[in-house]
């Protein structure tokens, strides 16, 4: 499977293009982003469904149902999630359906800001997945920091440096709209994550924890 400039070529270096999704460490492949989406984060949202359905019948506990959640449900997600942009189809679609889960298919009885609450806050801590998205893709600004000169580090790095490098990127107001356009979007998606952050809590950018 070519990527990059080299797949709109016939048969690069003679090689006829393998056109049907790959599979790699877990995550599905393809020139297709509707095919990409759909075994990467349907299908593992069908099975998710499945495995809760399994427990509905049960006289749980609000609390039994969230535990059920994270373990059973929204742990199906996580690995593609953490690596991969989600659509937000995707995000509302798991969010429904846990959210269906938790009241038995009837509608909300209490709101979900409360519902999002910790314990000692009168919530029972249910995931808001927006924010699961959010933290997982933040997880790698700590990887690309913690880590020198590992190999893994050599593509992202060629794309930050581009632009100043990371450390300057966390530390400077940018628009990520003005990049290279051949930023990939993931790439995008974490520094967005990281500003929307920063936005919340200012003292983020002047912090010595980003570096």
């Amino acid at each position: 499977m070519w990527i990059g400039s080299a797949k709109n070529k016939t048969k690069p270096l003679g090689f006829q293009p393998y056109q049907e999704p790959i599979k790699s460490l877990g995550v599905n492949l393809s020139y297709n982003q509707d095919r990409n989406n759909n075994l990467n984060f349907f299908v593992k949202i069908h099975r998710m469904d499945t495995k809760l359905s399994m427990w509905q019948a049960r006289d749980l506990t609000l609390y039994g149902r969230t535990m059920l959640v994270k373990s059973l449900g929204i742990s199906k997600i996580v690995y593609a999630t953490s690596m991969l942009c989600v659509p937000e189809t995707v995000i509302r679609t798991v969010q429904d359906r846990i959210f269906k889960f938790l009241w038995k298919n009837k509608r909300d009885k209490v709101k979900r800001a409360v519902i999002y609450q910790p314990f000692s806050h009168s919530g029972v801590n249910f995931p808001d997945i927006h924010n699961v998205v959010k933290s997982l893709h933040l997880s790698w600004i700590g990887r690309f920091l913690n880590c020198a000169n590992e190999t893994w580090q050599a593509i992202p790095n060629g794309y930050f440096n581009k632009h100043g490098g990371l450390p300057f990127l966390l530390k400077c107001n940018y628009d990520s709209k003005h990049f290279d356009k051949k930023m990939p979007l993931f790439y995008n998606e974490i520094l967005d994550c990281f500003k929307e952050v920063c936005n919340g809590y200012p003292d983020v950018y002047n912090s010595d924890l980003i570096f």
